[in-house]
């Protein structure tokens, strides 16, 4: 005998399903857990690690599209092979673009907090 699912959960479900579907949210979604990855190596405080997600799933949204072409080049791979269209790319790109964009993001608020901006000379 089955039994007849909850319409509440099922609506729940394909909403998910529709907003996973989506590149960017997708790319934001592993872009965070790449911010999460990096909080966790460095160890730092609950605030912290809120920031690293926040700047991982900024950076995975708005630049996962741009992460494709630039790992295919480095690679030598032909044009186009990575897309972020693809749904296997997407996790991969998001989470490559929110950890090291994200770590990147860190280093030059850090130089900035220093009072050494980017385009300074080290001492």
């Amino acid at each position: 005998m089955t039994e007849n699912p909850d319409p509440l959960l099922a609506s729940a479900k394909a909403a998910l399903a529709t907003l996973i579907a989506i590149p960017a949210l997708a790319a934001a979604l592993w872009g965070g857990l790449g911010g999460a990855t990096n909080a966790l190596v460095i160890r730092v405080t609950a605030l912290e690690a809120l920031r690293h997600i926040a700047i991982g799933a900024a950076v995975a949204a708005g630049l996962c599209g741009l992460a494709g072409p630039i790992l295919a080049h480095w690679l030598g791979m032909p044009p186009g092979m990575i897309t972020r269209a693809d749904g296997a790319s997407v996790g991969s790109l998001g989470y490559l673009s929110g950890s090291l964009g994200g770590a990147i993001f860190e280093a030059l608020l850090t130089r900035i907090r220093a009072g050494r901006l980017p385009h300074d000379k080290a001492p």
